[in-house]
């Protein structure tokens, strides 16, 4: 099977819509896979793309952000939540404006493979409609906890979405310095390239964006957005990567 763009992080809907990847996990169907949820998947993607992609917000501190990634010219790509984007209209009218992606990360954090299908399609299309009224052109879903199935995959892809994960996580939630995130996302040794994963909910994310973004550049980071990653990676190479845990909802503010 010939891996679509980026199919490693972007999860594209099968030749078939009942059919479970074929590059996950070798020829695995979804009963092989650990109960909790598949992994995210890392990958041989193209040296020096670097997306960097912010999930939960807007919240309180993201115009501090914005700000941030204006002063170093970065776009980036913003995975929102529905009920936050009709709490701070505002905000997702100015990462339009500033050229960032705004995508779709469902309504209110649910996991979606605990919902039914109609709950999952209303997660998913509320959203959409909320980020279309203010600007917005969402293309990609990201699920919340990363936790997916084949047939999610399908319902997004119908709505038009692409299901995105992420290849290096920065585990914000659980550390907040610098050199914790940057230790986490690129280690030691390892190529400056992949998709971040950070969140704008934290205040100690934003403080630490800045040396962050410094020291990515320094590593030789091009950055990207989800769209420019996808269309210039389009064969990668598949290796197990860490999964983000199960955070409590307490921590989606």
């Amino acid at each position: 099977m010939r891996w679509l763009a980026c199919a490693v992080v972007l999860l594209m809907l099968p030749m078939s819509a009942e059919a479970w990847p074929s590059w996950l996990g070798g020829a695995q169907s979804p009963k092989s896979i650990p109960a909790d949820r598949p992994p995210p998947l890392d990958f041989g993607g193209k040296t020096g793309d670097c997306a960097i992609t912010f999930d939960d917000g807007p919240g309180q501190h993201t115009t501090k952000l914005l700000d941030l990634l204006a002063e170093r010219q970065v776009k980036a790509t913003f995975f929102v939540l529905g009920e936050h984007a009709r709490r701070y209209p505002e905000m997702i009218r100015r990462m339009v404006v500033d050229g960032h992606e705004v995508e779709n990360h469902s309504w209110d954090h649910p996991d979606m493979r605990k919902l039914d299908e109609a709950a999952r399609q209303k997660e998913i299309e509320d959203t959409v409609a909320q980020l279309r009224s203010l600007g917005a052109d969402p293309k990609f879903f990201r699920p919340p906890y990363g936790s997916y199935d084949p047939s999610l995959v399908a319902l997004a892809r119908k709505d038009g979405l692409e299901v995105v994960l992420w290849s290096r996580d920065s585990e914000d939630w659980r550390y907040h310095t610098v050199s914790a995130l940057e230790s986490n996302i690129l280690p030691v040794g390892q190529g400056a390239h992949g998709i971040f994963l950070f969140h704008d909910i934290h205040d100690s994310t934003i403080a630490a964006m800045g040396g962050v973004l410094d020291d990515l550049k320094g590593r030789g980071c091009h950055f990207v957005t989800i769209a420019q990653y996808r269309a210039a990676n389009p064969s990668p190479t598949p290796r197990p990567s860490g999964q983000e845990p199960v955070r409590p909802a307490a921590a989606v503010q």
